[in-house]
């Protein structure tokens, strides 16, 4: 199936924005309508197809702006885009070298490394590109797997983390509460060794 084909599913197509801009269209004797246009190309390519069309019309698409959107709305707010997913240049997985040959390419999260197609795969030119989409879904696999495991640890050590203070602030008490005793009998408190 092409990649810019509308899907019935509404499955990602996979592309990237190369940018946004605004015409105006309309006669010298009309008011100028703003138009809001994109650019976009397949992931992972390195001479593919630009495309552009009309914002509003790819609207239509779900398939195409459920990609494009994130990055329309930072357009619109004048932000960069975030990555959706785990950065590839934080990924483990990669040299720098490779990350910044995927990055070109605007594969830029694991996530999109993983999801790619056989046919976008062999377009990137980097050597054991196979193997390293592997290493990707293996590592996102595992991410999935220790999730619930990591928000175990995460509320234990926070449950740890608030019995520690209520341990301290019980002790706080009962030396205050000693000290008090030792003072209405009259002695004087002793003094730690």
């Amino acid at each position: 199936m092409d990649e810019f084909m509308p899907r019935a599913d509404h499955e990602p197509a996979h592309i990237f924005p190369l940018k946004f801009w605004t015409d105006y269209e309309g006669t010298d004797g009309e008011e100028l309508e703003a138009i809001e246009w994109v650019q976009w190309t397949k992931k992972g390519t390195t001479n593919a197809t630009i495309t552009e069309d009309k914002v509003r019309r790819v609207m239509k698409d779900p398939a195409k702006w459920n990609v494009l959107q994130p990055f329309y709305d930072a357009w619109k707010r004048q932000e960069k885009a975030p990555v959706n997913g785990y950065p590839i240049d934080a990924w483990p997985g990669v040299s720098k070298e490779q990350a910044q040959v995927l990055k070109d390419r605007h594969v830029l999260s694991v996530e999109d490394l993983a999801n790619s197609s056989q046919a976008d795969l062999g377009k990137l030119g980097l050597p054991g590109i196979i193997g390293l989409q592997g290493k990707a879904k293996a590592f996102l696999e595992a991410r999935q797997n220790t999730a619930p495991v990591a928000a175990e640890v995460a509320a234990l050590r926070e449950e740890n983390k608030t019995m520690r203070e209520e341990l301290e602030a019980a002790m706080q008490l009962l030396k205050e509460l000693n000290e008090k005793e030792t003072t209405r009998r009259g002695k004087a408190p002793k003094e730690d060794a």
